[in-house]
């Protein structure tokens, strides 16, 4: 592992630690950083990069942005390892985690924080805009992985948030011992049902945006969907979460493509029906997208069943 430059910081240090895991990021690396480094804030932070590329990921972070400390992995490294390693080499308070392939709002620092100090929060999560508006596997992509996370929501409680783009309190990350780094997917699920089982609260705000710039191609996305069900599927075994009876009852998931695709209709009608009009335009292939993954997870709950 070599660590390379460091943000420039006071010396009573940053408030915020910013924590970017990185993978083969060097079509969107410059877009995620280029935004955390030019939010609108007087709000001290730095900011990490915890990378595994084997592509130009590493170059264009050392050549490009020099104030980003880099921390190099020689061996490819999942994306619960690589925070975990991102937050235990953070200074502050409050580590902000967000994706290589987001591009956050201006004013996301200065809300999270907000957010942070106003209430004993363990961690706040702001919602996550389609970065890939003309891909129609893009679009859904973006919606069965992100749904409930649109800027149309409603602000709430809730640990189903994803890690990309959210804040946590340090503390609260050191005192539950990170991410289990077994988990290649699902790791964020896994860990606040953990920390929200703990009596932590986890809030979900709207107004701290970012914008995903979601995987594209079928093949691509489809596949994503099988290891993302077969994730889901192991993080209920290890970590309790809601669906047990799915892992007793296998039969039962066969049902799981029309469950999770009418609940997504749902959802859209209630929170958002411009993007109602996407879904259903896109509803076969939406209906696809959500067998893959209930294949993957299928897969995974008779392999755990034999087991």
């Amino acid at each position: 592992m070599h660590i390379e430059g460091i943000s420039s910081t006071p010396p009573n240090g940053p408030l915020v630690s910013v924590i970017v895991p990185c993978y083969n990021s060097e079509r969107t690396i410059r877009q995620c950083l280029s935004s955390i480094l030019n939010q609108r804030t007087s709000i001290t932070f730095e900011v990490t990069a915890v990378d595994s590329s084997s592509d130009r990921t590493p170059e264009i972070i050392r050549e490009e942005f020099p104030s980003v400390r880099l921390i190099h992995l020689e061996d490819q490294t999942s994306s619960s390892a690589a925070r975990n390693i991102g937050f235990r080499a953070a200074r502050a308070p409050y580590c902000w985690m967000i994706d290589s392939d987001c591009v956050a709002a201006p004013n996301a620092i200065e809300l999270l924080v907000a957010r942070l100090q106003g209430g004993r929060y363990a961690a706040v999560a702001g919602s996550l805009r389609n970065g890939t508006p003309r891909s129609l596997s893009g679009w859904v992509s973006y919606m069965i992985e992100f749904k409930e996370f649109l800027p149309t929501t409603p602000m709430r409680l809730d640990w189903k948030v994803a890690t990309a783009n959210i804040a946590y309190r340090r503390d609260i990350l050191e005192h539950h011992g990170g991410f289990d780094e077994e988990m290649q997917m699902s790791e964020d699920m896994l860990f606040n049902w953990r920390i929200s089982s703990a009596g932590e609260q986890i809030l979900f705000d709207p107004a701290i945006e970012a914008t995903h710039l979601n995987r594209t191609g079928w093949k691509t996305v489809l596949n994503y969907q099988v290891d993302l069900g077969r994730f889901s599927a192991a993080a209920r075994k290890r970590g309790g979460l809601p669906g047990q009876i799915l892992l007793r009852h296998p039969s039962l998931i066969l049902l799981m493509p029309f469950v999770r695709t009418l609940n997504a209709a749902k959802w859209f009608a209630v929170h958002d029906r411009r993007a109602l009009g996407v879904f259903l335009f896109l509803l076969p292939m939406y209906a696809l997208a959500a067998a893959f993954w209930t294949v993957g997870f299928f897969q995974q709950a008779i392999k755990d069943k034999r087991s």
